[in-house]
């Protein structure tokens, strides 16, 4: 058996359109449901204990302007959701992330695709996760089922024609990166350390917040 030939980085292309004649997959329509409801169940209790309070103040113009803030964000997060996709050919697949980055893997920089099932957050039940591989078994694309369907992630093996490795058995993310180095990200190899990081920036940037409030004499008000 020969074997492969040596592909360059550079058949992985960011083009602002897709190509014709790609089969389009969208994200699960429920997530943007889950999300919306997620909101308005949050921000609709927060504003308005805040508009009771700084209302009879006559403060209320800064929670207006976080008010439309928060809901600017939410509308670009909406636009930013239905246009993410992936389409996939016989020739490649491409995809557009939530950041609207496209980027294009052609058919000759693929090796295979692995599908396994993997244990979250202590759950009994698995998350499919299927990775689409270069031949040196480094992630190129990668379908989490929290955010694609089977029939999705079926779409795309079938689509593309390469070898296939599917674990049935459940698998933690440790287990995962032992059996197949390169597929998961460094902060799930690390979640301890990516845990204490992320714990550290919050703390910062409360500081910081505070710190600030200080500077604008904000001041919280203390029940005494």
């Amino acid at each position: 058996m020969t074997g492969h030939r040596h592909h360059p980085r550079s058949s992985a292309t960011t083009r602002r359109r897709v190509p014709e004649g790609y089969q389009h997959l969208r994200p699960k329509p429920r997530l943007f449901r889950q999300a919306i409801a997620a909101l308005l169940a949050f921000a609709i209790p927060a504003f308005g204990v805040v508009y009771f309070v700084t209302i009879p103040l006559g403060s209320w113009l800064p929670v207006l302007v976080a008010q439309a803030l928060v809901s600017a964000l939410f509308l670009l997060a909406t636009w930013s959701f239905f246009r993410v996709g992936i389409w996939v050919h016989s020739d490649g697949i491409v995809e557009r992330g939530f950041f609207g980055l496209v980027t294009r893997i052609g058919s000759e920089r693929i090796g295979s695709t692995v599908l396994v099932h993997a244990f979250y957050g202590g759950d009994a039940d698995t998350v499919p996760q299927f990775f689409v591989r270069d031949h040196e078994g480094r992630q190129v694309v990668r379908m989490r089922g929290q955010f694609w369907s089977p029939e999705s992630i079926a779409a795309v093996r079938d689509t593309l024609g390469v070898p296939t490795s599917e674990q049935v058995e459940g698998m933690s993310t440790r287990d995962i990166s032992l059996r197949y180095p390169g597929l998961l990200y460094w902060f799930e190899r690390r979640p301890v350390l990516a845990l204490s990081g992320l714990g550290l920036a919050l703390l910062c940037g409360g500081a910081i917040a505070y710190f600030a409030l200080s500077a604008l004499a904000v001041q919280p008000t203390l029940a005494s």
